[in-house]
C-alpha cells in the first residue's frame, strides 16, 4: 500500500554571521509579488485525520540547555514598525498594524470558532491559555480613540437581514429561487427563513394568552381575532424519527401515527413540528386509516424523538411576525405557524436549543403584548427554511415547500428568532481545596496613581439603549437586570475596608421626588423618600398561590397557580415570586422557571415551566406587586 505523501519541514537556525557592511544596511523594499496560496476542498490530513490545508508539527524532547532554563515556541513572530504614521480619527484616519489578520466567513451551519485551543499540561507551573504583555505610553487624542485596551471585543448579532426582489422562478414549491438584492444585508441566513412577503395574505390579533395546545405535549395555541385556514389532519408519531446522517438531505422515513383529527393524503407537505427540528417534508404515502391510525411515508432531513406532531394543509408552511416587534426594532419576528384545529386558535412553535417551545408573546422582551390594541397585531407570511448557502452571497437552497413564488415578490431572509449573545463564557472547575491563594472566577487587580479618582473606575456597565425602550418610560420593554446572581453564597458583597458608599445613587430616573426602592424582598420592599429624606418601609399587594406542582411536566409545558389580591390590576408588575419551599423545584431530571403575571383584576397568575421535562415539588408562591 502507498502511502500518502507527507511535507515535512526542517526548522534549521541561523548560524551564519552577516558581513557588518550588509547587517549595517538599511532595509530595501522587496517588489517581488507575494505570491498568494489557494488550497480548495484540503483531504484529510493522515497525521491530524482532520482536514487541514496546512500543519505544522513540533517536538521538543529534552531541555534547551544543562540548566533547563529558556524558551520554546511553535510559532514566533517579530513585527517592527517605523516611519511615519497617522492618527486623526474618523476624518483623517490612522495608520493600522496587526501581527495577525484572519478573515473567517462561514455561510454554512454548524460550530464556528475563529480561535480553537486545547491546552492540557501534566505538571506543576503555570499554565495559561493566553498570556498577554500589552503595554502603550497612552495619547487617546484622536477621534474615537478607545483606550489601552488588554483584550477588546466588538461582538453581537449582526445588524440588518436582506431585503429584496425575486428575480426569477420555477414557480410554487421552487427551492432555488434566483434572489435580487435591494437593502440590508446581501446574504441569506442557512438555518433561517426566507420569507414571500408579497403571498402574506392572513393577518389579525391576538386576543389572549397563549396556552398548551390540548393532546400536545410540546405545542402552544394562542387565540386570534381573525379567522384562520384549518388544519386537514393531525397525528402523532409513536416512533422516534432517526438521524439519516445526510447533511440536508431528505430521506423517506415511516410511521405508523395516531389520528387527532382528519386524515393524511399522499399529496404535498406536511409540517413535522418537532418536538426537536421542526420542517416542511413531502408525504409520498397513505395508506388508508384503521380506527384512529394510519400509515404515512415522509420524506424528512431532521431527527426528532418519539412523539412528533405532524400537520397537514392550512397554515404549515407559515410564519409568524408580531406587527409590534417590527414597529419597534425593525427586525422581522419569524416563529413557526404550524396548523389551526378551529378557526381562532392558531398553533404555533420555535425551536430553541433542540426543543420546540411556546409561550408567546414574550412578555418583556418583545413589544408584541396579547389583547392590548395597538400591540397585538400580526401577519403570516409563506416561507422556507435555508437549508443551504450555495456562496457567501443570497443563493439559498431551500428545504421543501409550497411558496406560491412569482418573479417580482418582494422577499426577505430575516434572522433566526432564537438569538443567543454572551459577551464572555467562563466555565471554571476546581476538584481540589483552594489552597489559600484565593482561586476566584475573574481577577481585576490595579496598580499607580493614575487609577485614581472619578475617571477611573474598576467595574463599568452601560445600558446605551434609551430609557424610552422600557415600561417606566412608556416604552413596551422590561430593563434588564444589571447583575443575576445564582447559586448560594455566603456573602453577596463582602468588603475587607469600608467604601465611602456602599450604593450611591444620584437620582431618580423617573421624577426627582419620588421614592427610590433599595431592597425588593419577599412581601415588602424598604425605600427612600427623597422628599422626606427617610426610610420608608413598605409591605405593599401580596399574596399567596394555590399550591403549584408535584405532576409531571413535559418540556415547554407549565404548571399554574393563582393568588388573590386584592387591588392588583393589569398596569402593576409582579416584583417577586418566593417559593415557600424553598427553590421552585428542581429534580434530579427537570430544571423549572417561574414568572407571573396579573390576569384578571385581583388575580395574579404564576407558572411553572420545565425547561428541561420533571416534576416540579408542590409549593405555594409569595407574590408581591409593584
Amino acid at each position: 500500500m502507498m502511502m500518502p505523501p507527507l511535507r515535512i519541514a526542517v526548522l534549521i537556525p541561523l548560524a551564519l554571521a552577516l558581513p557588518a557592511s550588509q547587517a549595517q544596511a538599511p532595509a530595501q523594499p522587496d517588489t517581488t509579488l507575494v505570491q498568494p496560496v489557494q488550497l480548495n476542498n484540503c483531504s484529510i490530513n493522515p497525521l491530524s485525520t482532520m482536514h487541514d490545508c496546512t500543519l505544522s508539527t513540533f517536538i521538543f524532547n529534552r531541555a534547551p540547555g544543562p540548566s533547563g532554563r529558556g524558551e520554546e515556541n511553535g510559532h514566533s513572530t517579530t513585527l517592527n514598525i517605523t516611519g511615519p504614521g497617522l492618527s486623526l480619527g474618523n476624518s483623517g484616519g490612522w495608520r493600522v498594524q496587526h501581527v495577525n489578520l484572519d478573515f473567517l466567513n462561514v455561510a454554512s451551519r454548524g460550530i464556528s470558532q475563529g480561535r480553537t485551543l486545547f491546552f492540557y499540561k501534566h505538571a506543576v507551573g503555570d499554565a495559561m491559555g493566553t498570556y498577554d504583555y500589552v503595554y502603550s505610553d497612552g495619547g487617546s487624542t484622536a477621534q474615537s480613540d478607545e483606550a489601552i485596551k488588554g483584550d477588546a471585543i466588538d461582538m453581537g448579532e449582526t445588524s440588518g437581514y436582506f431585503h429584496g426582489t425575486l428575480d426569477s422562478t420555477t414557480g410554487a414549491g421552487d427551492t432555488t429561487p434566483v434572489l435580487k438584492f435591494v437593502s440590508g444585508n446581501n446574504w441569506t441566513t442557512d438555518g433561517a427563513p426566507l420569507l414571500d412577503i408579497s403571498k402574506g395574505t392572513v393577518n389579525g390579533h391576538i386576543t389572549g394568552p397563549s396556552t398548551s395546545l390540548p393532546g400536545s405535549t410540546y405545542l402552544s395555541t394562542f387565540p386570534v381575532d381573525n379567522t384562520l385556514p384549518l388544519t386537514t389532519a393531525w397525528g402523532t408519531c409513536a416512533d422516534p424519527i432517526p438521524n439519516n446522517k445526510l447533511a440536508q438531505t431528505n430521506t423517506p422515513f415511516t410511521c405508523k401515527v395516531t389520528l387527532k383529527q382528519g386524515r393524511f393524503k399522499a399529496k404535498g407537505l406536511v409540517c413535522v413540528t418537532g418536538p426537536n427540528y421542526p420542517e416542511q417534508a413531502p408525504i409520498t404515502a397513505a395508506s388508508d386509516p384503521s380506527g384512529n391510525t394510519q400509515t404515512i411515508t415522509i420524506s424528512v432531513r431532521n431527527p426528532n424523538a418519539a412523539g412528533a406532531n405532524i400537520l397537514q394543509g392550512g397554515l404549515c408552511g407559515q410564519y409568524i411576525s408580531f406587527d409590534a416587534n417590527l414597529a419597534l426594532t425593525g427586525y422581522r419576528s419569524s416563529y413557526y405557524a404550524f396548523g389551526a384545529l378551529d378557526p381562532h386558535h392558531l398553533i404555533y412553535g420555535f425551536n430553541v436549543r433542540g426543543s420546540v417551545v411556546g409561550g408567546l408573546p414574550i412578555q418583556g422582551a418583545e413589544a408584541e403584548q396579547f389583547g392590548v390594541a395597538g400591540f397585538n397585531g400580526y401577519h403570516l407570511y409563506p416561507g422556507c427554511e435555508v437549508i443551504t448557502n450555495r456562496t457567501l452571497g443570497a443563493s439559498p437552497i431551500c428545504e421543501p415547500n409550497a411558496v406560491p413564488w412569482a418573479a417580482g415578490d418582494r422577499i426577505e431572509a430575516p434572522h433566526n428568532v432564537a438569538v443567543n449573545t454572551v459577551a464572555r463564557s467562563t466555565d471554571l472547575i476546581q476538584n481540589t481545596p483552594s489552597n489559600g491563594t484565593l482561586s476566584s472566577g475573574d481577577l481585576l487587580q490595579f496598580h499607580g496613581a493614575g487609577t485614581s479618582g472619578r475617571g477611573f473606575i474598576a467595574h463599568r456597565t452601560r445600558n446605551a439603549n434609551p430609557n424610552t425602550l422600557y415600561k417606566p418610560f412608556g416604552g413596551p420593554l422590561d430593563a434588564p437586570d444589571l447583575h443575576r446572581i445564582e447559586g448560594y453564597f455566603d456573602n453577596g458583597i463582602l468588603f475587607y475596608q469600608a467604601p465611602g458608599a456602599v450604593i450611591r445613587i444620584y437620582n431618580n430616573a423617573v421624577h426627582p421626588n419620588d421614592p427610590i426602592t433599595l431592597f425588593a424582598l419577599p412581601g415588602g420592599a424598604i425605600r427612600w423618600d427623597p422628599a422626606s429624606q427617610s426610610l420608608l418601609t413598605k409591605t405593599g399587594l401580596h399574596g399567596t398561590t394555590t399550591s403549584i406542582g408535584g405532576s409531571p411536566l413535559a418540556l415547554g409545558t407549565c404548571a399554574n397557580g393563582t393568588a388573590t389580591i386584592p387591588g392588583a390590576n393589569n398596569s402593576m408588575i409582579p416584583v417577586t415570586v418566593a417559593s415557600n419551599t424553598g427553590a421552585p423545584g428542581f429534580s434530579p431530571t427537570g430544571a423549572f422557571q417561574v414568572s407571573a403575571q396579573v390576569t384578571a383584576a385581583n388575580t395574579v397568575t404564576v407558572s411553572v415551566c420545565a425547561i428541561l421535562p420533571g416534576t416540579p415539588r408542590p409549593s405555594t408562591y409569595i407574590v408581591s406587586l409593584q
